[in-house]
């Protein structure tokens, strides 16, 4: 069944906010209630491929998300902190949990963004059909 959603600028304009605080375009998508009508991934695809400000206002909202995702990453380290400054003892699954976290929050900067948070190389390989050329940067 064909999703019947009509397309307003402030349907992708909640959608894009919601998109900012970091959440997953999958969840953005999904109704939060039954009274709400958000289109599906197939119709949201078209309205992105068809309108390049609708793709250039998601682009940004996603490197914003990453942004916020960054932020809180930072926010759990010092309540974590602060927390195991509290304990005589740090809860080693918990400490498991933040590392996991922490982690993901930066897999998925690196490759969302990977001209901004990605792993930067000291050389450039260029390859041609008889010969390459490498170019190393020197700190």
């Amino acid at each position: 069944m064909a999703n019947k959603t009509k397309y307003s600028k402030q349907l992708i304009n909640d959608i894009c906010a919601e998109l900012a605080q970091g959440r997953s375009i999958r969840s953005c998508l999904s109704p939060v209630n039954k009274k709400e009508d958000r289109p599906c991934w197939e119709t949201f695809r078209t309205w992105l491929n068809k309108n390049p400000e609708v793709r250039e206002q998601y682009t940004q909202a996603k490197s914003d998300g990453i942004e916020y995702l960054l932020s809180d990453s930072e926010d759990v380290i010092k309540e974590a902190l602060a927390n195991s400054k509290l304990k005589e003892k740090t809860d080693l699954g918990q400490t498991h949990l933040i590392k996991a976290y922490l982690d993901l929050n930066k897999w998925k900067s690196e490759k969302l963004s990977p001209k901004v948070y990605g792993k930067q190389s000291d050389s450039l390989t260029l390859l041609g059909k008889d010969a390459s050329i490498q170019v190393k940067w020197q700190k």
